[in-house]
């Protein structure tokens, strides 16, 4: 493909299982069920030797001569791909997009592969590589998932750790479940477990799940596992829940009386978990000013057309007192970075 052809081209997504980098501090230690702050401090990164930092982007072979190359996480991939089409058109590009998750991202980022990664999480510290920066485009809730046929419909926070830890074995121990004697089968996806986030105040360490709880890589098998077993308990964003679960697959579980597509709750601290969605761009020897351009217009059709599914844009936190460090959310209204720790 000519690189003026306005065509959008882009690689066979490939969804890549548990792949991990990085790290966000010292988990918590066994039996504490939060724990660890929400987001690291922008500006303690690892160090990175200097023909490291001097090495520009180059992309992979495969890519095929495209001029951007983007992984996203398995999240971010169908919400931004539309926008990411309208500007390669508009712009005569080719952008090659890969699908996969935030490790992927952060190990296509190291290898100085890719022009702009997208995460479904704050970045660890070792995310934070010299001449990479963060762009927050929103945040979203995280909904417990149970089958259609579970009569509960409200939870406690402290009840949904009980389920995913294991010290509720059986729904009927659950208020509101009205007999319902189904034995409670946790379905766990862990892919960012080593970095932070407020999806971490349902259980802190992926040693604090049942030892019984199903693993799963992506988010099909969740929302498959979920709809297929009566007893079971998982957790995904309202978007995805809908997207690979047709109606009436899944049931929504409200949090302490609070649903997750409230956003104004959400946007209050009244709903506990989240998630939250970067992109990032490079300075110095990795800079690409075409990545400048496309981020700036992921960013502008995130805050205008806000997808549906319990988002709520960076703008929305900023007006509400979330706590910004240039475009990157770094913590919740009278939160730092640091003290982000819950007992």
């Amino acid at each position: 493909m000519a690189k003026n052809d306005p065509s959008f081209s882009f690689w066979a997504p490939v969804l890549f299982l548990s792949l991990i980098w990085g790290a966000a501090g010292a988990a918590a230690p066994a039996g504490t069920a939060v724990g660890g702050p929400a987001f690291t401090d922008p500006d303690d990164g690892p160090p990175m030797p200097a023909e490291w930092v001097a090495r520009p982007v180059v992309h992979p072979p495969e890519l095929g001569g495209a001029d951007l190359a983007v992984t996203l996480d398995q999240q971010l991939y169908p919400v931004l791909l539309p926008w990411i089409r309208d500007f390669a058109r508009a712009e005569g590009v080719e952008i090659a997009v890969r699908e996969g998750t935030c490790g992927v991202s952060a190990a296509n980022l190291v290898d100085k592969e890719a022009d702009i990664g997208g995460f479904c999480c704050p970045p660890g510290r070792e995310d934070r590589l010299p001449g990479l920066r963060f762009h927050t485009l929103g945040i979203a809730a995280v909904a417990l998932l149970v089958h259609p046929d579970n009569p509960v419909d409200n939870i406690s926070l402290a009840e949904a750790r009980g389920l995913f830890q294991g010290s509720v074995p059986v729904w009927s121990e659950v208020s509101g479940s009205g007999g319902f004697h189904e034995r409670v089968r946790p379905v766990g996806r862990l892919h960012c477990k080593m970095r932070p986030g407020r999806w971490r105040r349902l259980l802190d360490h992926e040693d604090l799940f049942s030892p019984r709880m199903e693993e799963v890589g992506t988010i099909p098998d969740m929302i498959a596992r979920v709809a297929a077993e009566p007893g079971a308990v998982g957790h995904e964003t309202l978007k995805m829940a809908r997207r690979y679960g047709p109606n009436g697959a899944v049931r929504v579980l409200a949090v302490d009386d609070v649903r997750p597509d409230d956003t104004a709750a959400l946007v209050r601290g009244e709903y506990p978990i989240y998630r939250t969605f970067n992109l990032t761009t490079w300075e110095g020897a990795a800079e690409n000013p075409l990545a400048e351009q496309l981020v700036d217009h992921l960013l502008d059709a995130f805050q205008r057309s806000v997808p549906p599914g319990g988002f709520v844009a960076a703008s929305r936190l900023r007006a509400a007192g979330w706590r910004f460090h240039g475009n990157e959310l770094v913590g919740e209204p009278g939160r730092t970075p640091e003290d982000g720790t819950e007992q």
